[in-house]
């Protein structure tokens, strides 16, 4: 058995051997300085520093025979530390290894390459452990006296100072690099932390949806490693992309079958609303084909809720090599997501707050707002159409008889009647008080102004049946025919006015009018 073997203490041997990390690495310069020297002084043809492990010596340094290792069964240094290891620290010194019965019948003895002097110390640490041997060999038996043995001690010592200089050199190393790993690190924190900041800006930027994904996907692409970044909206079945930025000039989904994205990753988490880093996506059971060979490695998808009826995603990909999502990366794609999110949620609000500003409260219609804004688009876009205005008349007197809720119900009543006889084009508007407004887009089957008369006449007659037995309008209709929105709306409310005026005269007349008798 070995000497030591399987002990604490070989134990312990073995780890400060380790801290050196020296084994098996290439020849240095200090080192077969000094081997050369202790040839050179103590003349003799080979000096070798060998480290002894678990199973064999290894030599880092030689001179006069080939490097390499050596089994730990046939070392002569093995012997020299493990006798070390019981307080025979002073070296090992055999003048003539063929009479020696330890060692007469060892392969390097009767073999290549027939050592008969062997001399050799050993190497200890400032802790006491003794991880290999400076040695030297002749091919003769010689004396090696004690003159020779303290020479060779010291310059174990100078080994020893040379191993201790290699690993200090090597802590520096690698501090430095560590120092340099953490100054890359803080750097890149620095300049994600400035990332994630404009990001956040971004979210009362007031941009639109679009805008928001492509200025977050321009921040995010070098701090993320981004390659491509897109907005999804799930519905109705349908999974459309809204905005995508691209790093490179192309259309990444361009080619793509639309079902093939509806299952994909994305597809999946835009409808689900599950948010999900994929980092090799190759390996994904959704992965798409086609996204694979277009070279798509990593996927996020970033759920951004329900809104306005549809489900959002923004989803972000890497191209070409696959590199997992760092928790950085996470950070800077969900607050991405969250200015998309609030870029969607405000244009939804803003769409919302359009609309109810463009409504009347009480009736629902279009108020006259609504109305201006249509007339408008039909100015810019140079399209004819037909205007109508009316005036519901009785509507005081409902107001003064019956009250201001009955009144109401009335503008309530009549706003639907009105409604119900036009087509879903044409618009039916409430101005104020009791005026309303009808707009035709003119069409080829457009109504003639006597078949808008007709159906306001027809929206009284279902509101007097409503209880509402008194009440009446005055209509004036008119066709732009190139004229401009404004003149054609003067003009409709020249002619309510005189409808009205003639019915005025006309109950007038009645009323002076004698009875039969």
């Amino acid at each position: 058995m070995v000497i030591g073997e399987g002990s604490g203490h070989e134990v312990q041997r073995l780890v400060a051997l380790a801290r050196y990390d020296v084994l098996d690495t290439a020849p240095e310069e200090r080192f077969d300085r000094l081997t050369a020297l202790v040839a050179d002084v103590l003349d003799v043809p080979v000096a070798l520093v060998n480290f002894v492990d678990h199973a064999r010596h290894w030599s880092k340094s030689c001179v006069g025979v080939p490097g390499g290792e050596v089994p730990r069964a046939y070392s002569f240094c093995a012997h020299t530390i493990e006798l070390a290891a019981i307080g025979h620290d002073g070296g090992l010194v055999v003048p003539d290894l063929r009479a020696d019965e330890r060692f007469a019948d060892n392969p390097l003895v009767v073999g290549g390459p027939g050592a008969v002097l062997y001399a050799g110390v050993p190497l200890t640490t400032a802790d006491g452990y003794h991880i290999g041997t400076l040695c030297v060999l002749d091919f003769v038996a010689r004396p090696f006296g004690e003159r020779e043995l303290r020479l060779l001690r010291g310059f174990a010592a100078l080994v020893m100072d040379a191993l201790d200089a290699r690993q200090r050199e090597r802590q520096l190393t690698l501090d430095t690099e560590a120092s340099a790993a953490q100054l890359r690190e803080l750097r890149r924190v620095a300049a994600d932390a400035e990332t994630l900041a404009a990001i956040t800006a971004l979210f009362d930027s007031g941009l639109d949806p679009v805008e928001a994904t492509l200025a977050t996907a321009e921040l995010v692409s070098s701090a993320a490693s981004v390659d491509w970044c897109g907005l999804f909206r799930a519905q109705d079945g349908q999974l459309d992309l809204l905005a995508a930025w691209d790093r490179q000039p192309r259309d990444l989904l361009g080619s793509l079958d639309p079902q093939a994205i509806t299952g994909s990753v994305t597809g999946f988490a835009a409808r689900s609303q599950l948010s999900a880093f994929v980092d090799d996506y190759s390996a994904h059971p959704r992965a798409v084909p086609e996204l694979l060979n277009l070279g798509v490695t990593s996927v996020a998808a970033l759920a951004l809720g329900e809104i306005d009826g549809g489900r959002y995603l923004l989803a972000s990909a890497r191209l070409d090599e696959v590199r997992p999502w760092r928790r950085s990366d996470r950070a800077l794609l969900e607050a991405a997501a969250r200015s998309v999110r609030g870029a969607l949620e405000r244009h939804a609000q803003l769409r919302s707050a359009q609309a109810a500003a463009a409504l009347d409260a009480l009736t629902g219609l279009p108020n006259r707002r609504a109305l201006d804004e249509a007339l408008r688009r039909q100015d810019s876009a140079g399209l004819d159409f037909t205007v109508a205005l009316v005036d519901l008349d009785g509507m005081k007197a409902v107001n003064d008889e019956e009250g201001h809720d009955r009144g109401d119900t009335l503008l309530q009543v009549f706003a639907q009647a009105l409604r119900a006889q036009f087509r879903s084009s044409d618009g039916v508007y409430r101005l104020g008080g009791d005026e309303f407004a009808i707009l035709l887009r003119d069409p080829p089957d457009g109504l003639s102004a006597d078949e808008v008369l007709e159906r306001v006449d027809q929206a009284v007659v279902a509101t007097r049946a409503a209880s509402f037995s008194h009440i009446g309008a005055s209509t004036g209709v008119t066709r732009a025919n190139g004229r401009s929105a404004l003149d054609a709306v003067a003009e409709a409310d020249r002619m309510m006015y005189e409808h009205k005026r003639r019915k005025a005269s006309l109950r007038q007349a009645r009323a002076v009018q004698p009875s039969g008798r």
